[in-house]
């Protein structure tokens, strides 16, 4: 309460005691508007945004309690009237105030949750972005990786056809070569046999007639150097079984060492002697003896 309206209540008080002292005076509507007076000062959101109000208020409380002291009843009743109306009016301006405070909160509140919601909900967006980029990105990179390895793939089965192609070549070429060296196929593998008239009889000193024949299968044999041959010797049975075995491993010296000669490596040669143990008919005949003297060249079946 301002110094003004206590000083006034004051007067009010003293000029009441004053006329009559022995029986106090008392008008309930005006002690009931001083009383919602004083609350709705106490109250700083009213005191606040209820200034006009009250500043009315306050002067219809001084015009009451001026009538008051004048004993006049009636202005009493209606300036306490005036003032309750007039605090009332402006308590109801805070709460009003106070309302539109929490609407304006409520607004600001919601206003920034959707902010929050909005960027979350960006980040979530770049995020997804992001990871679609990453994935599209993998799905390239796995995209790549699968056409290289279809072109490795391409390229191996390129070189697998060419290589498979190269080896039916040399397979060809090989047949070729070994039909016109009139080999033989057997179990032991392809068979070339020199004829006995390479050798005079009972020599293992090759004829020159045998040159053209050695220089075909160390030809032959430089064309295919992963081919290697075994070179055997064969006698007939006339004569010792001892000088038969001596003459047979002899003659398969003599082919291996005029192969060696011509350039094929030694290593690829190997070369004994079976005497008269292994005939390829009967010796009972001239021509029979003539085809068991023989030395022959194994080319053995690859695995």
């Amino acid at each position: 309460m301002n110094t003004t309206l206590k000083g006034a209540l004051a007067v009010s008080a003293a000029a009441i005691l004053g006329a009559c002292a022995s029986t106090p005076k008392y008008n309930a509507s005006l002690s009931d508007a001083h009383a919602v007076y004083e609350r709705a000062t106490a109250n700083p959101q009213v005191a606040r945004s209820g200034a006009f109000d009250l500043q009315k208020a306050r002067a219809a409380l001084e015009r009451a309690d001026a009538a008051f002291a004048k004993d006049e009843t009636e202005a009493v009743e209606h300036y306490a009237y005036l003032a309750k109306r007039r605090t009332e009016a402006a308590t109801e301006a805070a709460r009003i105030a106070a309302s539109n405070q929490a609407v304006t909160s409520a607004q600001t509140e919601r206003q920034r949750i959707l902010l929050s919601a909005r960027t979350k909900e960006a980040q979530a967006q770049r995020e997804r972005a992001q990871e679609s980029l990453q994935q599209a990105q993998a799905a390239r990179e796995q995209a790549q990786s699968a056409q290289e390895r279809a072109a490795r793939q391409e390229t191996q089965a390129k070189q697998a056809r060419e290589a498979a192609q190269a080896a039916q070549e040399q397979a060809k070429k090989l047949s070729s070569e070994l039909e016109a060296l009139q080999a033989k196929k057997t179990d032991r593998g392809m068979v070339l046999t020199l004829e006995d008239v390479l050798f005079d009889t009972g020599s293992a000193v090759l004829k020159p007639g045998a040159d053209r024949m050695l220089d075909r299968i160390s030809a032959f044999l430089k064309d295919h150097p992963e081919r290697t041959i075994q070179v055997e010797g064969h006698t007939d049975s006339v004569g010792s079984a001892e000088y038969n075995q001596s003459l047979s491993e002899r003659r398969a010296f003599a082919v291996k060492d005029a192969l060696v000669a011509r350039g094929v490596d030694p290593g690829r040669i190997s070369a004994r002697g079976f005497g008269e143990d292994m005939p390829e008919v009967g010796n009972d005949t001239a021509a029979g003896r003539q085809q068991n003297r023989r030395v022959e060249i194994v080319l053995p079946d690859r695995a």
